[in-house]
């Protein structure tokens, strides 16, 4: 990765300064925090300067087979995500950078850990 401090705009600097307050924050209290990149008056250049910046690691969570797909990429930072909702037909709805230990929507929600253990539990039975 280069060094790109010279290249970063205010508005691109700005988030970043956003972002590393939530990682310290995330790192304190296990606070998340979500930016909606593409709410922003972010123009092509800054969003492509804040990802060089960012970087991209190894990480892709999809979410699919749901009626709003999406997907995680981890990037370059430890606990920083770039996210993207998707419609039906595939073009992106919703795009962030989520800071977190783990994307807050892929993750397993309670009402699927219930269905999960009595699922598993009617397995358990069938078995016997």
């Amino acid at each position: 990765m280069t060094d790109t401090s010279q290249e970063l705009s205010a508005k691109a600097k700005a988030v970043l300064a956003e972002i590393a307050a939530a990682l310290e924050r995330l790192a304190d209290s296990g606070e998340t925090w979500t930016i909606f990149s593409d709410k922003m008056a972010l123009d092509e250049a800054d969003r492509e300067a804040i990802r060089d910046c960012l970087g991209q690691g190894s990480i892709r969570i999809r979410l699919e087979n749901t009626s709003e797909p999406a997907e995680w990429l981890e990037s370059g930072i430890s606990g920083v995500w770039y996210g993207v909702f998707y419609n039906q037909s595939g073009s992106p709805l919703v795009e962030t950078i989520e800071v977190a230990l783990f994307p807050q929507v892929a993750a397993v929600q309670r009402e699927d850990l219930l269905q999960g253990a009595k699922a598993l539990n009617r397995r358990m039975v069938a078995e016997d």
